[in-house]
């Protein structure tokens, strides 16, 4: 999260829209806010990332956002509010900054991975009926074409075709756009606003799942082939034009299966064009159930999803202290994963990340009582379990230096550098008397150690990494080109996010 992580240079910090934190987002005393990390950071800290034994960056979202939401009274520091996807967010630099951290981390034989989202773009849109309304269900209002029909969307997705729609009578809700930001977005087709699913704010379960809007979100029509070819435009662009060497995608499961089924197979066949034999696209489902996150991989033709069951079962192992026979039965499922072209090898392993908290926030909380010693241990031997089993191990950005907080979201987003956030200072850090009032670069903190040696490990012994760990995980026949995940972690593949 480069707002976080290193702040390169102050000129930026206001985003060019002056000194109104309710304006620029910028107020580095505010956690909500952005903090004024940068792209130039990461650049001059890339020795610090390189010696972790990271061989890729994972980035969240660094294009242009709407800079305050205001009926959310935060900013968009993380990147997630996009109206602009074609340049860098001015609070995080400018797109030839991006191009320099990509060609230096690619002339140190590293990676970089974009965080995209295709399943919504900031608030702008709103309703005629008033602001945040309830979802409305497809069965109560149906779509209607322009001409007043009734029909289902899914009938089209996936077809190359979609009736004609009109923004007053297609939609359960009427969209309106204010003067002032009806041509805000870019590329311009995303300003036309039956383009969106216009049925009101989601409760992330059943129907409205793929159709509500996140907090007022404006959520694409994703059925629709303008919206899918708009798409995979968009970020074919940053592969060719910069060099981006894959993406980790925002929001998989809110997104309809047709649309991922065209864009993945699309996307990385043009990846490849541009001479990206490796290019690699995980998806993030966040779900602990693997008959639900291996369908994405399988029937959906998706290259890997982040596993967030492994997150589940090594929380469980080593920091709850269940039974390891429970990680037997959680590898015995590894072949959920199998198919012709793709495995459980390439997914990325994780412990935590910016959403659901920290692990050493959930050793701290699984384990009341416990002193710093025991902590550290259990930190160390969660890495250990990453590191030592199959997939792509990604290290969260301040897991190195013993970063903690009471939760997840905002208070998984720390700095790295000085924080002026009150809530920050009082959390306790791992393996360390440092605070989150100081730096900490600390590349003498027992955790980066362990960290670093780790990779070392695994890039010396690759079978550390990518032997079975079961007779149930072995792959079936695959196809003669090995998958671009197993490339990686062959390679010792190890991702900072």
């Amino acid at each position: 999260m480069a707002d976080r992580f290193s702040n390169g240079s102050t000129a930026n910090d206001q985003g060019g829209l002056g000194p109104d934190p309710m304006v620029s987002g910028f107020d580095p005393a505010r956690k909500g806010f952005y903090n004024g990390g940068d792209l130039a950071g990461l650049l001059n800290k890339i020795d610090y990332i390189q010696g972790l034994g990271t061989t890729s960056i994972w980035l969240t979202p660094s294009f242009k956002n709407k800079a305050v939401q205001p009926e959310d009274k935060s900013a968009g520091y993380h990147g997630y509010w996009i109206t602009d996807f074609t340049q860098i967010d001015p609070h995080l630099g400018t797109n030839d900054e991006l191009k320099a951290l990509i060609d230096a981390a690619h002339a140190r034989g590293m990676k970089v991975y974009f965080d995209i989202i295709t399943n919504h773009t900031a608030d702008v849109i709103g309703y005629e009926e008033g602001a945040r309304k309830g979802y409305v269900s497809k069965d109560a209002v149906p779509y209607k074409t322009a001409d007043g029909q009734e029909f289902d969307d899914r009938d089209y997705a996936g077809t190359g075709s979609f009736p004609e729609l009109d923004a007053t009578t297609s939609f359960p809700y009427k969209p309106v756009l204010d003067e002032s930001e009806k041509d805000l977005k870019v590329p311009a087709w995303l300003n036309d606003p039956t383009l969106y699913h216009n049925r009101g704010d989601t409760t992330f379960a059943g129907e409205d799942a793929y159709y509500g809007d996140f907090f007022g979100l404006d959520d694409l029509f994703t059925e629709h082939p303008t919206v899918v070819e708009g798409m995979k435009d968009i970020y074919k662009t940053w592969i060719g034009d910069f060099g981006v060497d894959g993406f980790r995608i925002d929001t998989m499961k809110h997104v309809n299966n047709e649309f991922w089924q065209e864009f993945g197979p699309d996307v990385l066949a043009y990846a490849k064009e541009q001479g990206k034999e490796e290019f690699f696209m995980f998806g993030e489902v966040f779900d602990a159930t693997k008959s639900f996150t291996s369908q994405f991989t399988t029937r959906n033709q998706m290259q890997a999803v982040l596993d967030f069951p492994f997150q589940d079962a090594a929380r469980n192992f080593a920091s709850k202290s269940q039974d390891t026979r429970n990680l037997a039965t959680f590898f015995a499922g590894d072949d959920w994963y199998t198919d012709a072209d793709s495995n459980v090898y390439q997914l990325p392993t994780f412990l935590g990340n910016h959403d659901m908290g920290r692990i050493g926030s959930f050793i701290a909380a699984d384990n009341p009582g416990s002193d710093d010693a025991e902590q550290v241990a259990r930190d160390r031997l969660a890495h250990e379990l990453m590191y030592f089993s199959r997939g792509n191990p990604v290290i969260y950005y301040g897991d190195e230096q013993g970063f903690t907080g009471p939760g997840g979201d905002q208070d998984a987003r720390q700095t790295l550098f000085a924080s002026k956030v009150p809530e920050y200072l009082d959390d306790d850090l791992l393996g360390t008397d440092a605070t989150h009032a100081q730096d900490n670069f600390n590349t003498g903190h027992p955790l980066y150690a362990k960290i670093s040696e780790l990779a070392a490990l695994t890039k010396e012994h690759p079978a550390c990494g990518t032997a079975r760990t079961s007779t149930a995980t072995r792959p079936r026949a695959r196809a003669s080109t090995p998958s671009p995940g197993r490339t990686l972690r062959t390679s010792a593949n190890t991702l900072w996010r």
